[in-house]
């Protein structure tokens, strides 16, 4: 797969704004070896309050302990034990992902940023005990449920802190879907593509559905007032321990211009913190609008890296439409902007 750099790598300890006082939650983020961890430790580094999570508290744990156990950033930064919390649930189980956001709303007085970095590989169909295909659970359904049961708390956070950010990690995998794909019912979303369709095809579906996902849940922001950008990111092709656990250490190494963690952080951690995000957000002559934007590494909307599909506001809103109809009816949870 071919790497694209669309902007020069940047150091987030001298590039980002002080985040002191802001609370940051970020999913998949207990593996050093990973992006999600890397979000957060970069986040905490700057001032932020930071959920770390994991499937289960030893591991949400293990990665609060690998933040405080790092030296000092370039600018003499540690991160304080009080910095970090944890948040432990297991995404594949949706109405933990309820109950867990509900508490979340119930301790916090106030949510600046959410990051949706967990996510599932590319894999054969399987399904869930609702029905539905385990990969498009864990990789769509469950960061639309969790944004949807944390969204009064980031509104609220909104209205005295202008420029909440929601960051979901796509790929550019998801121009590898067939050109007029649907989500228009449940069938739609488990096997849009048919028996035959290879799994990365499969995982190109979801991440599309993430993409449409940023730019819908942008869309109902601006229509509701609220001042808070939503953006897909294309993190670049990273050497996480899940990629490594799933190309294989050697295939792996072959792949052209592989990143390193770190370096596959800096596009969403530029997403969620830099202040020109938010100070530029409707971009303007020569600029690009960072509203519902696709991102690129390291940090730049790149509409020009969208497939067409991603760029369909009716997919969009059919996708947001049978993803509420799916989690009424198949796991008894209704949800509403």
């Amino acid at each position: 797969m071919e790497q694209i750099i669309r902007s020069p790598i940047y150091d987030p300890s001298s590039s980002l704004p002080d985040l002191t006082g802001k609370v940051a939650l970020v999913t998949g983020s207990n593996s050093p070896i990973g992006i999600g961890w890397n979000i957060a430790n970069q986040l905490a580094l700057k001032g932020a309050k930071v959920y770390v999570h994991g499937r289960t508290l030893e591991k949400a744990r293990a990665g609060i302990a690998a933040i405080l156990s790092q030296g000092s950033n370039s600018s003499n930064t540690k991160v304080a034990v009080s910095q970090l919390e944890p948040f432990v649930v297991d995404l594949g189980d949706l109405k933990a992902v309820r109950d867990t956001a509900a508490a979340f709303v119930e301790r916090e007085a106030r949510l600046d940023i959410l990051v949706h970095n967990a996510m599932a590989l590319a894999q054969v169909p399987e399904l869930d005990e609702y029905g539905i295909a385990k990969s498009m659970t864990i990789n769509h359904i469950a960061p639309f449920l969790l944004t949807m049961e944390l969204l009064p708390l980031m509104k609220s956070t909104a209205q005295s802190h202008p420029g909440v950010r929601i960051v979901t990690l796509s790929s550019v995998a998801h121009t590898f879907t067939t050109s007029g794909v649907r989500y228009d019912s449940l069938s739609s979303v488990n096997d849009n593509l048919g028996e035959r369709a290879d799994v990365l095809k499969r995982y190109a579906y979801s991440k599309l559905a993430n993409v449409l996902f940023a730019k819908e849940l942008q869309r109902k922001l601006d229509e509701a007032g609220i001042q808070a950008i939503s953006v897909s990111v294309h993190p670049g092709n990273v050497k996480t321990d899940g990629a490594l656990r799933y190309f294989g250490p050697e295939a792996f190494s072959k792949l052209e211009g592989h990143l390193e963690p770190l370096q596959g952080a800096l596009a969403p951690l530029f997403a969620a913190a830099a202040t020109e995000v938010w100070t530029e957000r409707d971009g303007g002559k020569d600029k690009l609008n960072w509203t519902g934007a696709y991102v690129m590494p390291y940090g730049v909307p790149s509409p020009v890296d969208e497939s067409k599909d991603a760029k369909d506001p009716k997919l969009a809103k059919e996708l947001w439409e049978t993803t509420e109809k799916i989690l009424a009816e198949n796991v008894g949870i209704s949800v509403s902007f």
